[in-house]
């Protein structure tokens, strides 16, 4: 299935007028538009190969998967992912979460954990409503099975997955979420009490090279909590998978000796991300990749279905 893609910005006037840049992602019958092309810096990107900018969605309604970055992440770091998820069928909607991206935490803008948690719940919420409501065009009500909205996220976008459904500090969890995903998930500072809230099914893919949030921290302890209750969670462990297995940054590595003119900074951080993936996952990235892509449609199908 062909993907189309589009960038909006949205405004939330109950929280004070926030501000998200979302990019969208959704399955799309036209070809021939023009490709999308990522900027990751100004005069630094690359283009898609799949994703056509503004085609028109295809008709009937998709399921929705709100994917949520990781701590200094942004929204489009994570393309070939959800691109993948859309080419399977649904419609992905990713905003960076302000006060927790790589920009903030570069200039000293960024948040404390609760401001961030509720700021990150408040995302999600806002999200969904915008994407139910027609607010990201060419999306319309028409595209979308509200009965289907799922969350997703990686590491701490894991964690924020987990709190859009059960609620933190005092807010309440969105009742519209039918399942949720964590990719080599951050969980290590949630509660036992805010665990056993946890009331829909969960998914959760575990790098096995993971040194950020390795499994004896973050997934082992979760996995066994939830589990005690509840046999419609799932775990995928990833054999070959580093803390950035969801992410593009395999992919950055790969092009980038052909893009010109890239910053020595932008160099020197992928290197530091390269020196702490496990060995050979240059050569098992894309593998590793789609094992997850499959793991999270199959899953929310499922739940979707009934099953």
């Amino acid at each position: 299935m062909a993907v189309g893609h589009v960038t909006v910005a949205i405004r939330d006037d109950t929280r004070d007028g926030r501000s998200l840049t979302v990019e969208a992602w959704y399955p799309t019958d036209q070809h021939g538009n023009t490709s999308t092309r990522y900027d990751l810096l100004p005069g630094v990107g690359f283009d898609s190969p799949i994703a056509l900018e503004s085609s028109p969605p295809s008709a009937g309604r998709h399921p929705v998967i709100v994917w949520s970055h990781g701590r200094t992440g942004l929204r489009h770091i994570y393309t070939k992912l959800c691109e993948g998820l859309a080419a399977n069928g649904y419609i992905v909607v990713s905003a960076d979460h302000t006060g927790d991206t790589l920009f903030d935490w570069l200039t000293g803008a960024n948040v404390d954990d609760i401001t961030n948690e509720c700021q990150r719940l408040g995302d999600v919420r806002h999200l969904i409503d915008a994407t139910l409501a027609g607010h990201i065009a060419p999306i319309s009500p028409t595209h979308v099975d509200e009965s289907s909205v799922f969350v997703a996220g990686h590491s701490y976008g894991g964690l924020t997955a987990i709190i859009s459904h059960t609620g933190i500090h005092g807010l309440d969890g969105d009742i519209r979420i039918r399942a949720i995903a964590g990719a080599q998930a951050y969980t290590r500072t949630l509660p036992n009490e805010l665990i056993d809230r946890v009331s829909v099914p969960a998914l959760l893919l575990v790098g096995t090279g993971d040194t950020t949030t390795p499994p004896s921290t973050d997934a082992d302890p979760l996995w066994s909590r939830l589990t005690k209750r509840d046999d419609r969670h799932r775990r995928v462990d990833l054999a070959h998978g580093g803390h950035q297995a969801c992410s593009d940054f395999s992919y950055y590595m790969e092009v980038l000796p052909t893009i010109a003119d890239v910053p020595q900074l932008v160099v020197d951080y992928l290197e530091s991300i390269a020196a702490e993936s496990p060995p050979g996952f240059r050569d098992t990235w894309r593998a590793t990749l789609d094992t997850q892509i499959t793991a999270i449609s199959d899953f929310f199908g499922r739940v979707r279905g009934g099953k």
